[in-house]
């Protein structure tokens, strides 16, 4: 098993989603079995990407198993609930997104994440894989602890593959170049393992076919100078030996990799090593993410007063913490798939728009007769909202007693449903609570109307 996080994360989610769910891989080839949704809703996690102003908008990644490793659900989920706790600790699936979808089209398990740059509750930009060598040192030794974990042999570079990778920074740049990079660090070492290069004179041969020079053989190296290369690069190992047996190389090398367990000091040692890392990265999202906010004194907020100027309405944070955790008997990580429901609401788009609706004229001054009305604005909307919040309880109570996934499914988006609702109505509530106390300043005062200019 290895996880990996991609880079790349800027634009909108269409193209990245579709990648994901779509029935034929990038070459567009069918797919079979079809692409599955281990966890997470599609819709939720494009609203998260697209409404993100900022240039990066999501991290993409992959959870990949070898073919001979064959994880069960429950197993899968401890990993990725694992993901959450070492990567994003102190925020959680409710406050950082993730979609997760399955893919078992080329004979293994892969689990492909499409995770929003963005931490739900503040609004402010989180990266789960920031770039720097301490971050892909973390991913290495998460990898390494797992494997370990499901009793796998531990992730090895390819030997023969590894006597190519001097070759990726070496190689100079453009199209030509960045074409035979390709083929030397990664086609030479699958033509070897097939036998179509048996030994060093062919590997020569094949080199001199794809434009590189080589300009001399040693007993234990081979000097080469690509395209528009001046000078040339001296490549030492046991593929570049005059007498090497390709054959014996290969099945040293599948050794290696095949047959790489940890033993138990090695363990301790990389399990210590993403403690202190995981416990790092706490303090960092503690600092930046959990910290209350500062409020200066003299503020409405400082004091206790309410501000009648502008409504303290929810926003998209409430919306998506609300959808993502419907109630504490809902599992943290689940292997069901969240598909879109029948029973639809409103959409995620009006649910925002409904959270800002009170962001009107606040202050403006009304009669008698409109202040009675909104007072009783008040009370029925109260009680909308108490007879919503009964349809909840029964909505959380039905996902809780779920025997099957297919009533787990129908209950959770249900809930979600109502959840939307109840955001809407409590932006109307807000809305109307404080026009009813902007009126309650000026009892009986008639608003005055301002001449046109």
């Amino acid at each position: 098993m290895i996880v990996n996080f991609f880079n790349h994360g800027t634009g909108k989610a269409d193209s990245a989603i579709r990648y994901l769910l779509q029935d034929n891989d990038s070459n567009g080839n069918p797919r079979n079995p079809k692409p599955e949704i281990f966890y997470g809703d599609p819709d939720l996690t494009k609203l998260l990407i697209d409404e993100n102003p900022r240039k990066f908008k999501y991290t993409s990644g992959v959870i990949a198993f070898r073919d001979g490793e064959k994880p069960t659900n429950a197993q899968l989920n401890k990993i990725v609930k694992a993901i959450y706790e070492a990567f994003a600790p102190g925020l959680g699936p409710d406050r950082l997104n993730m979609l997760i979808v399955r893919h078992e089209d080329k004979g293994n398990t892969e689990l492909h994440l499409l995770i929003p740059m963005i931490d739900v509750k503040t609004q402010k930009q989180f990266n789960i894989d920031p770039p720097g060598e301490k971050s892909n040192q973390m991913v290495k030794d998460f990898s390494a602890i797992w494997n370990h974990k499901l009793g796998y042999a531990q992730v090895v570079e390819d030997p023969l593959r590894a006597e190519f990778t001097a070759f990726d920074k070496k190689v100079p740049a453009g199209k030509t170049s960045h074409t035979i990079k390709n083929r030397l660090s990664i086609e030479i070492p699958k033509l070897i393992r097939k036998e179509k290069i048996k030994n060093r004179n062919e590997l020569i041969e094949f080199l001199e076919e794809k434009g590189c020079t080589v300009t001399r053989k040693g007993m234990d190296f081979i000097s080469v100078r690509f395209p528009n290369q001046k000078k040339a690069t001296r490549l030492r190992g046991p593929v570049f030996s005059k007498n090497s047996d390709y054959k014996k190389l290969v099945q040293q090398a599948d050794e290696v990799i095949n047959k790489t367990f940890l033993n138990d000091f090695q363990f301790s040692k990389i399990q210590v090593r993403l403690d202190e890392s995981t416990e790092y990265r706490k303090d960092f999202i503690e600092k930046r993410y959990n910290k209350p906010k500062r409020i200066p004194k003299g503020s409405n907020a400082y004091s206790g007063k309410r501000s009648l100027t502008k409504a303290t309405s929810t926003n998209t944070a409430t919306t998506v913490q609300e959808i993502s955790s419907t109630n504490k008997n809902q599992p943290e990580i689940n292997s069901g798939k969240v598909s879109n429901s029948t029973e639809k609401g409103i959409s995620f788009k009006d649910a925002i728009k409904a959270t800002s609706v009170a962001k009107g004229s606040q202050n403006a001054k009304s009669s008698p007769s409109e202040r009675k009305k909104s007072s009783g604005s008040v009370q029925g909307v109260a009680k909308s909202l108490a007879s919503l919040q009964m349809q909840i309880d029964s909505a959380q109570a039905d996902l809780a007693n779920a025997q099957t996934l297919e009533d787990r499914i129908k209950a959770e988006a249900k809930l979600n449903s109502l959840i939307l609702q109840k955001n809407k109505l409590l932006a109307e509530l807000e809305q109307a609570r404080i026009a009813e106390l902007n009126q309650e300043q000026a009892p009986g005062h008639t608003p005055r109307r301002r001449p046109r200019p």
